[in-house]
């Protein structure tokens, strides 16, 4: 291989990389806190609202319990989290619970990784 077709290859894998790092999610290494129910659980994965009654929860489907949330918050960051947590069977639906994280994925509802998960007394 001669090194103009080289040089061609790496340009080409360059390119690829830098395609495929700003087309992906953007992630924040700071860390987070979010306080609200666990409304579902799937897995592995508990889902945090904020913003909402625990009677909301048997109430109202999650498109209203969104909107409520929305309505309810000034800041639009950390309303609706799908939380990976290391001992789901720690938890149930309608604990109360703060939950720490980093690494937030910008979606919505956006997904996380828990760092720490506390039971709160309900406010």
């Amino acid at each position: 291989m001669g090194k103009s077709a080289r040089r061609l290859l790496i340009s080409i894998i360059l390119l690829l990389v830098f395609f495929t790092a700003s087309c992906g999610t953007q992630l924040d290494p700071t860390v987070r806190h979010q306080e609200g129910y666990i409304v579902d659980m799937t897995g592995e994965r508990i889902y945090v609202i904020s913003h909402i009654d625990r009677e909301d929860i048997r109430e109202l489907g999650e498109e209203e319990l969104l909107e409520k949330s929305i309505e309810a918050s000034e800041d639009r960051d950390l309303i609706a989290v799908w939380y990976s947590v290391p001992n789901p069977e720690d938890y149930e639906v309608g604990d109360y619970v703060e939950v720490s994280s980093r690494e937030v994925l910008d979606s919505f509802p956006q997904q996380a990784d828990a760092v720490r998960v506390r039971v709160l007394a309900e406010p």
